[in-house]
């Protein structure tokens, strides 16, 4: 019995160390992203982010940052971020969960993420807003049983 109970401890120490390290990863093409929004602004991380993907240059993508620098207008300025959670969907398509930190509140982000044939990995869309129910799915937001 006490091999078992050995085992079991270390089976949920192993899968608990798995779910942690997943949820804190975050992909190099995000990475730039939050480091140029850090460094420069808004539009420098809308780029970074869009750099490579079918989304680069599109007016639509780029008239985020003025979303974004409105948000840093009421919010302050952004501090940090932390991924929250990632799903890998299959070997070329993912999803993160990024809560985006400012002096004065929270955002919530979606960033699916596309790996090419060679490797790159591309922003294929991202969506964001200060309501965290708008953004993520119902039991991240308000627990396995919705409230």
């Amino acid at each position: 019995m006490k091999k078992i109970t050995t085992f079991i401890a270390g089976v949920s120490i192993i899968v608990v160390s798995v779910v942690t390290a997943n949820a804190g990863e975050i992909p190099p093409v995000l990475k730039a992203g939050f480091e140029q929004y850090i460094k420069k602004g808004p539009k420098a991380a809308i780029e970074s982010w869009a750099k490579g993907s079918a989304i680069e240059g599109n007016k639509e993508t780029l008239s985020q940052a003025n979303n974004f620098q409105q948000i840093q207008d009421f919010y302050g300025n952004i501090v940090g971020y932390n991924v929250v959670m990632s799903k890998n969907h299959s070997s070329s398509s993912s999803v993160y969960l990024i809560e985006i930190k400012y002096e004065k509140g929270n955002v919530f982000s979606k960033f699916f993420i596309y790996k090419t044939p060679d490797g790159q990995q591309v922003l294929t869309t991202f969506l964001f807003n200060i309501d965290a129910e708008r953004v993520w799915p119902e039991y991240l937001v308000l627990g396995p049983d919705g409230q």
